[in-house]
């Protein structure tokens, strides 16, 4: 169930697209050329059909294709009987529904939180159709994800899928995401990794997205086809292994399906012990929607740093928010605090933040070096727990 289907802030992010303007010239011919131009086009549509351009793409003698037939054959009926579909019921709600995964023999399944979030009852139905009732253990609403338990006798003739180290998942890789969306059971889509980063702040906004507002690092950005249903399926190499779990896809304000994005799988990994335990999961938080500074940034605020995350936004009643630190105030001016340091370590990005933040636990006290004004400060901060508490 991709459920957050979000717009692009303009104010924020500037989507730019460069348009290949066709200029059409009208000439006229006389009869007699139109009519010389009509054969000789006949006859040069006759030679390019005969050598097969217009059948299969060629370069130096040898048919191109856009990816292994046999090998995505084989990916899907290796993987596609683990993927299952999540079936919700809430209350005054109509069903709902979302993709998982089982992980072991012991009858966990992996979702996101965000496809549970609420429910009454949770089925799981099988590839062949079986209907099996789920058990909800451990969630981390930071991570956007949950486990299930199922009986683990009803899935026993399943082989699970495995977790590969999605620190290796390199951009241009396959991406294959199989799910159940829009009704339709294993539905593929094939695409390739487009990129490795933070969520980003459109998914953020608290005035959109508040379950995003902590962003989710390392997140694995894919060109291949996300759509309703598909929130909590697998995402997969070329090798049939897990290297992220589908969570939102970004829609532009044309309704147009852009960028996926999935969790990565090494922080399911990490999880696993707490999400097994029934643990509800909280991370430190900090407050803030942060932008990793570019050099190009840096030089044009005149700054003597070398890195940094500009604050953009502070969720109101949080740690940053009752420590008064400062976001930019949209009106033009560059002028909110930038974290250089967190502790003894160089933030460089908002993901080393997050991963640093992530290893600690919350209301742990943290020193926060920032610039205000050009100039150094160092605030100590008691970290908040996300989510917050209403």
């Amino acid at each position: 169930m991709i459920k957050r289907q979000f717009k692009t802030r303009i104010a924020k992010h500037r989507i730019q697209r460069y348009f290949l303007n066709n200029y059409r010239v009208k000439i006229i011919f006389p009869g007699s050329w139109i009519i010389l131009l009509l054969v000789l086009s006949g006859i040069a549509i006759g030679v390019i059909a005969s050598t097969g351009v217009f059948t299969s793409s060629r370069f130096n003698n040898q048919e191109t294709t856009l990816y292994d037939e046999k090998l995505v054959d084989g990916i899907v009926n290796q993987s596609s009987k683990a993927v299952v579909e999540i079936i919700v019921k809430r209350p005054n709600t109509p069903t709902d529904s979302g993709t998982g995964f089982i992980l072991d023999k012991q009858g966990h399944i992996a979702t996101n939180e965000h496809v549970i979030n609420g429910a009454v009852t949770i089925q799981v139905a099988l590839a062949d159709g079986t209907l099996l009732f789920a058990e909800p253990l451990g969630v981390s609403a930071s991570d956007d994800l949950a486990l299930l338990a199922v009986n683990p006798q009803q899935i026993s003739h399943i082989e699970p899928l495995k977790l590969a180290n999605s620190d290796l998942v390199k951009t241009g890789q396959m991406a294959l995401a199989i799910g159940n969306p829009l009704g339709m059971r294993n539905f593929l889509s094939i695409g390739v990794v487009a990129g490795i980063g933070d969520s980003p702040p459109i998914l953020r906004d608290t005035r959109i997205a508040p379950a995003l507002q902590r962003p989710i690092p390392n997140m694995i950005w894919t060109d291949a086809t996300l759509l309703p249903g598909n929130s909590g399926g697998p995402l997969l190499n070329s090798a049939g292994e897990v290297i992220g779990i589908n969570s939102a896809v970004h829609i532009t304000y044309q309704g147009d399906l852009g960028i996926g994005f999935a969790i990565p799988s090494n922080i399911l990994n990490e999880l696993l012990p707490n999400l097994k335990s029934s643990t509800v999961i909280s991370r430190p938080w900090l407050g803030i929607s942060g932008i990793t500074l570019t050099q190009e940034a840096i030089e044009q605020m005149n700054l003597e740093i070398s890195a940094g995350v500009y604050i953009w936004d502070i969720y109101p009643d949080s740690p940053a928010d009752i420590n008064s630190l400062i976001a930019d105030s949209k009106d033009g001016t560059i002028n909110g605090d930038i974290i250089i340091g967190l502790d003894n370590i160089e933030v460089t990005s908002v993901s080393e933040m997050v991963d640093y933040l992530n290893s600690l636990q919350p209301y742990d006290e943290v020193n926060l070096k920032i610039i205000r004004d050009a100039k150094l400060r160092q605030v100590e901060i008691v970290l908040g727990s996300w989510p917050p508490k209403n």
